[in-house]
């Protein structure tokens, strides 16, 4: 910041010269005794009535520059404000880094706090209501710790997250993107690391998370926990629950989709997805399909149609 610049010998000289300044003319140079002396806010010229030849005493400059310090901090403070709100140590960081000294920041702050510019605890949670649809307590205590905020005021506004809150949001987050990482990946256990990696990046706890990862596969098995999910289908009783699992999604899908062709490929991702072998699927959809569709071809090109 420019601090106004005083002349230590210039204690009882005459002004002899005042002029704004070609790039801000919200701001004027005086001149004592035909020399360069400060700079101030021009508004400052009026408040302390400063004119050409008068004698300022040392007081009396002391006075301007504490004057002006403290509307350019002000502004200073309310411009970084206006992008987005902040802590209280933010703004004090942001003035001691702009070089004010401590007297000037402590008045702008009260400044800040007297017109409710600044409030630590209104900003916890305003900024809880705002991120509680996208991230866990994790993140959101990081978040704001990395903003300064006082860890008291942190873990009161935590606080008032429930367990259920977390729950609906997190589920909802690990839905979607589990249906972005089917499109794309069929191995099952790498998208229940995937999924896992990105509910813990987004803040949850690890009970948080098995309660998601739980729910979202027994809603895609029916009813089945992912534990349950077979990996591994070269024995009859694997290739006995694949059967089973097709026919339940086979009764869901046909519900909403009469495309004969779509029907299939999507029970054939399906049970990709699961973890199932190309080979013993096409097996199972062409006795799934023989048992539910009277006269279908046996013969029937699954690949050519996938």
């Amino acid at each position: 910041m420019n601090n106004l610049i005083l002349n230590n010998e210039i204690l009882n000289n005459v002004i002899t010269k005042i002029e704004f300044q070609k790039k801000n003319k919200r701001r004027v140079n005086i001149f004592m005794d035909d020399e360069y002396a400060f700079a101030c806010d021009a508004e400052l010229v009026y408040i302390h009535n400063i004119t050409k030849g008068r004698v300022m005493d040392k007081e009396s400059l002391e006075n301007i520059v504490n004057e002006d310090n403290y509307i350019k901090g002000k502004t200073c403070a309310l411009h970084f404000l206006e992008r987005s709100h902040k802590s209280t140590k933010q703004v004090v960081d942001k003035l001691a880094m702009k070089e004010y000294d401590e007297k000037t920041i402590d008045r702008v702050i009260r400044f800040l706090n007297d017109y409710d510019f600044i409030d630590d605890k209104k900003f916890v949670d305003m900024f809880i209501n705002e991120k509680i649809n996208s991230a866990g307590k994790n993140k959101i205590k990081f978040d704001l710790l990395k903003k300064l905020i006082p860890k008291e005021l942190v873990q009161e506004g935590l606080s008032t997250i429930t367990n259920e809150q977390q729950l609906e949001v997190a589920l909802k987050l690990g839905q979607k993107k589990n249906d972005t990482l089917s499109k794309s990946e069929r191995d099952v256990n790498k998208i229940h690391k995937k999924l896992s990696d990105y509910l813990l990046r987004s803040g949850y706890d690890y009970d948080i998370i098995k309660q998601v990862l739980n729910e979202i596969n027994k809603n895609n098995i029916d009813e089945e926990s992912f534990e349950d999910v077979p990996t591994v289908d070269t024995s009859e009783q694997d290739f006995q629950n694949m059967y089973e699992l097709a026919s339940k999604r086979y009764n869901i899908l046909i519900k909403s989709e009469t495309n004969r062709a779509k029907l299939y490929k999507k029970l054939g991702d399906y049970l990709l997805r699961r973890g199932f072998k190309w080979e013993n699927i096409k097996k199972a959809l062409k006795e799934l399909i023989n048992s539910v569709e009277n006269g279908y071809d046996e013969d029937i090109n699954y690949e050519s149609r996938w």
